[in-house]
C-alpha cells in the first residue's frame, strides 16, 4: 500500500506556527469603572482571573461594546505621629482593622527601645479597593497625619501584552495538540511536535505567573503606614540640637573608653615582651661593663 504524502502534516506545522507567531488582540472584559476613591485617585479594578488549564491559562471573555479597561497599580505612603506611649497601641489597632478590611499583610514591625532611638512601628500591606476608604479612615484617625504620599503606575500595556501573548500560545498549544493526533505521522515528526509542545507549554506557564503577579499589584491597593512618636516641644525647638549633644554625651565617653579598653588591651602584650627585652638587654649590659671594669 502506497504510504500518505507528508505534505498534510508540514502544513499543519507550519499553520500551527504561524497562528502562534500573529498577534491578536487582547480579550477586553466587560467591567465597569469603580467609583474613585476619597482621595483623588481611581482604585486599580479587580484584574480578570487567571484560569489554569493543564498549566496553561486563558483570559476572560471578550464584549467590544465595553470601553478598554485600565490596569493600575496604586500605593498610599502614610506616616502617622502619636504620643510615645501610644504607638503601639496604634499599630495593633491598624493591624485589626486590617484584618477586618481582608487586607494582605506583607510585612509588619514594631521597634520599642527607647534608649536607642524613638518608639516607631510599620505596617504593609495590601487593601481590596472597596475597602480602602474605610481603611483609611480608621488608620488616620489613630493620629495625626504627617505625610501621606499616593502613587499610580498604569500597567495596561503590560497586562494586555501578556493576556495576548497567553492567548495566541494557548492556541498554538492547541494546534500542536492536534497534529500529535494526524494519522500515520513519521516518528520523527511526532517527537518533534512533542519537544515543540513542551517547550509552549513552559512558555504559558511562564506567561501565566507574570499574568498572576500583575494581577497582586493591580487587583489591591499598596498601603504602607509608618507609626511614629510625636516630636516634642524641646525635640523641635532650635535647641534641639543642644540637647541632642547633650543626650550623645554619655554615649561618646562611653564609646572612647570602650576604644581605650580595647587599645590597652591590643598594647599589653607587647609592653610586657619590650619590658622582658629591656630587662634582659640591661642585665648583660651590666655583666659587660663589669668585665671591662676588672680587665687590667
Amino acid at each position: 500500500m502506497r504510504r500518505p504524502p507528508r505534505l498534510p502534516f508540514v502544513l499543519l506545522l507550519t499553520l500551527a506556527t504561524l497562528t502562534a507567531c500573529g498577534r491578536s488582540g487582547p480579550a477586553e472584559p466587560a467591567i465597569s469603572e469603580q467609583a474613585a476613591p476619597a482621595y483623588g485617585m481611581a482604585p486599580a479594578a479587580a484584574a480578570a482571573p487567571v484560569q489554569a488549564a493543564e498549566g496553561g491559562a486563558g483570559s476572560a471573555p471578550a464584549d467590544n461594546a465595553s470601553p478598554q479597561r485600565r490596569y493600575l497599580a496604586l500605593r498610599h505612603d502614610l506616616t502617622l505621629f502619636t504620643d510615645a506611649d501610644g504607638v503601639e497601641a496604634a499599630w495593633k489597632a491598624a493591624g485589626q482593622a486590617c484584618a477586618a478590611a481582608g487586607c494582605e499583610v506583607l510585612a509588619s514591625s514594631l521597634v520599642n527601645n527607647a534608649d536607642q532611638h524613638p518608639t516607631g512601628a510599620s505596617l504593609e500591606a495590601r487593601v481590596p479597593p472597596q475597602q480602602l476608604d474605610a481603611f483609611l479612615a480608621k488608620v488616620t484617625a489613630l493620629g495625626s497625619v504627617g505625610q501621606h504620599t499616593t502613587q499610580a503606575e498604569d500597567k495596561t500595556d503590560e497586562v494586555i501584552d501578556t493576556e495576548a501573548r497567553l492567548k495566541n500560545m494557548s492556541e498554538f498549544r492547541d494546534n500542536l495538540r492536534r497534529l500529535m493526533a494526524t494519522p500515520k505521522a513519521k516518528l520523527g515528526e511526532l517527537i518533534e511536535v512533542e519537544r515543540e509542545l513542551t517547550r509552549v507549554q513552559s512558555e504559558i506557564d511562564s506567561l501565566a505567573s507574570r499574568r498572576k503577579a500583575l494581577a497582586s499589584l493591580t487587583d489591591k491597593v499598596h498601603v504602607v503606614l509608618s507609626f511614629q512618636a510625636r516630636p516634642s516641644v524641646i525635640e523641635t525647638g532650635m535647641w534641639s540640637p543642644v540637647r541632642g549633644a547633650v543626650l550623645n554625651t554619655g554615649h561618646v565617653l562611653a564609646a572612647s573608653l570602650a576604644a581605650l579598653i580595647e587599645l590597652t588591651a591590643a598594647l599589653l602584650p607587647w609592653t610586657l615582651a619590650l619590658l622582658v627585652l629591656g630587662s634582659v638587654v640591661r642585665a648583660i649590659w651590666r655583666r659587660r661593663s663589669k668585665r671591662r671594669a676588672t680587665t687590667p
